[in-house]
């Protein structure tokens, strides 16, 4: 009698942790369970959220198999870099202990030491390895400004880490750009995976259109009668926040207001700036839980979504697509050539800009009046019709299965 084969699904971060990783791993690995027989290895469930109980019924036919992490600070980097080490070592001696030959595994880009344990396992054991590609490693260190790309170091990482990609069955990419990068990055290897664009999905059930008129953060803050631009999502060191609030100060247009919400790694640098420049304009917000993006996205008549000069390729913001969702136009500040960039331009549903035009910037934020709020309805329907029809979380989920139960 022939054994059913297993779907792994490897890790670190899953349900009820609420990130975007988790958040996607987990939404995937419900959809794969009605083919297939799934068993999950992630590490600690560290958030118990009021909803919990709701989704674990969803989660009874899919088997959990959690590991420690360990006691260490995430927010300082040494530490962050030992935990990542540990709960990778640890998710794959669970692999590599469990899964039998002929078993599939879907990984995800994060954390990176996982990605090259799981490659070697993969192939020892005879697993097909598909991998979500949220991340391009060690690219993104160069553009965090955490190593020079004319370092051996670095010349060593790419060598180490080309070498895991290349031995994975399938790589599933979020766009065009990333898709581009991998083809060249692999272009040397003899045996190279297949590549497949999947973009992030809008979750177009539970965010819809909604007037800022009478939304709670909008009256709390006193801003009702501003055009709002809002940013929301990961601080960080990549999104070009810093140079993005250095125009963001020169902005003379009293219509105008600036709202960043979340955490990061930069966040008290900018609000540090905000008190000394007293940029009475801009707020910054702490992060909200997912079940209160209806809430936040509606907050703005504008969403920001930014990426650092040299990111085309290395990453696809997922919060674009609920953006679209909420019908809200985007602003891109990033190279156009880029997924987000290139879907803005397409379909007219925003604007692109690079950082480095900043007196474009400038002129563009000015020139905004009451005149323009009939623009921004008109990109606002046409962002929720592009969600609706092109990027639906049953049309993405859908391609995943597709691909993903195939035995």
């Amino acid at each position: 009698m022939n054994r059913e084969k297993t779907f792994w699904v490897v890790t670190e971060l899953f349900f009820p942790e609420e990130t975007s990783t988790a958040y996607i791993m987990t939404k995937i690995s419900q959809q794969v369970a009605g083919k297939r027989k799934v068993h999950v290895l992630c590490g600690p469930a560290a958030y118990q959220q009021s909803n919990i109980i709701a989704e674990n019924e969803q989660l009874e036919n899919i088997q959990i198999t959690r590991v420690k992490a360990g006691g260490l600070n995430k927010d300082k980097l040494l530490q962050r870099t030992w935990r990542l080490i540990t709960i990778s070592l640890r998710l794959a001696v669970a692999l590599f202990r469990k899964a039998k030959k002929g078993d599939d595994v879907l990984l995800v880009t994060n954390p990176a030491p996982l990605l090259l344990l799981a490659a070697r396992i993969c192939r020892w054991k005879g697993l097909k390895s598909y991998t979500i590609v949220h991340d391009v490693f060690p690219e993104n260190l160069v553009v965090a400004k955490l190593i020079k790309p004319a370092s051996l170091s670095y010349r060593i990482l790419r060598s180490i880490f080309n070498a895991a990609y290349s031995r994975m069955s399938i790589l599933l990419v979020l766009g065009r750009d990333m898709k581009a990068l991998f083809e060249e990055k692999l272009a040397d290897y003899r045996k190279r995976p297949d590549i497949h664009i999947i973009e992030n999905w809008a979750d177009i059930e539970i965010v819809s259109p909604e007037l800022k008129t009478g939304n709670a953060l909008v009256q709390g803050l006193k801003i009702s009668d501003k055009i709002i631009f809002q940013f929301a999502g990961n601080l960080g060191r990549v999104q070009g926040l810093q140079e993005l609030f250095a125009i963001i100060k020169e902005v003379d247009n009293p219509l105008l207001h600036f709202m960043f919400i979340g955490e990061g790694a930069c966040k008290k640098e900018l609000q540090g700036y905000i008190q000394q420049h007293q940029l009475h304009h801009v707020t910054i917000l702490d992060s909200f839980p997912r079940s209160k993006q209806q809430d936040f996205l509606n907050a703005a008549d504008v969403g920001i979504v930014s990426l650092q000069d040299g990111m085309v390729g290395l990453g696809v913001p997922s919060k674009s697509y609920n953006i679209l969702a909420a019908g809200k136009p985007i602003l891109y500040i990033g190279d156009r050539t880029g997924e987000i960039g290139q879907m803005v331009e397409e379909h007219e549903v925003g604007w692109c800009f690079r950082l480095t035009e900043r007196e474009a910037l400038l002129s563009f934020f000015n020139s905004f009046s009451h005149a323009s709020l009939a623009d921004l309805e008109m990109k606002g329907h046409r962002a929720r019709s592009l969600a609706v029809n092109v990027y639906s979380k049953e049309r993405i989920l859908n391609r995943y299965t597709q691909i993903l139960t195939v035995t």
